[in-house]
C-alpha cells in the first residue's frame, strides 16, 4: 500500500497505539490499555485517538459487541517507507545519500553494523551496475 503521509502522518500518540497493534496484530481498546505501562491513559483516551486513526484510514473499526476491534490497514513496514520517503524528500532535498550522512555523522555505529551497511551498499552498487551494462546492450 503506498501511503500519503502527508495525510496519513502519524502523531505520537497514534504511534504508540499504532505499534501496539502492529505487535498484536488486533486488538479492542481495552485491549490496547492492558498492554500500557501504568499510568494507564483513560478509555476516553484511546478511544478518541483510535476514532482519529479510522477517519485517517489507518485502521479498520469492526463492530464486536458493544466495542470496536480495530485492525491496522497498513503494516509498520508501509508506513515506515512511506514516512522515510517524505523525511528524504522534504528535509533531504529527495538525496538519498545526505540522510544516510546525516545519520552515519551522529551514530556510533559497532564494527559488525558497519560491515552490514557497507555489504548492503556494495550489493546495491553491483545492481546498479548490472542494470546499466543490460541497458548498453
Amino acid at each position: 500500500m503506498d501511503i500519503d503521509t502527508k495525510h496519513r502522518s502519524l502523531t505520537k500518540s497514534e504511534l504508540h497505539l499504532m505499534n501496539l497493534l502492529w505487535d498484536k496484530g488486533e486488538g479492542t481498546v481495552n485491549d490496547l490499555i492492558e498492554m500500557m505501562p501504568e499510568p494507564r491513559p483513560a478509555y476516553t483516551t484511546v478511544l478518541t485517538v483510535m476514532r482519529v486513526l479510522t477517519k485517517k484510514g489507518v485502521v479498520e473499526a469492526t463492530p464486536q459487541g458493544k466495542a470496536y476491534l480495530y485492525t491496522p490497514l497498513m503494516t509498520r513496514e508501509e508506513y515506515t517507507k512511506g514516512f522515510m520517503e517524505e523525511t528524504r524528500n522534504t528535509l533531504f532535498k529527495g538525496s538519498f545519500s545526505k540522510l544516510l550522512l546525516f545519520f552515519a555523522e551522529r551514530e556510533r555505529l559497532a564494527a559488525d553494523e558497519v560491515e552490514k551497511i557497507v555489504a548492503l551498499l556494495k550489493k546495491n552498487q553491483q545492481g546498479t551496475n548490472n542494470e546499466e551494462e543490460t541497458n548498453k546492450n
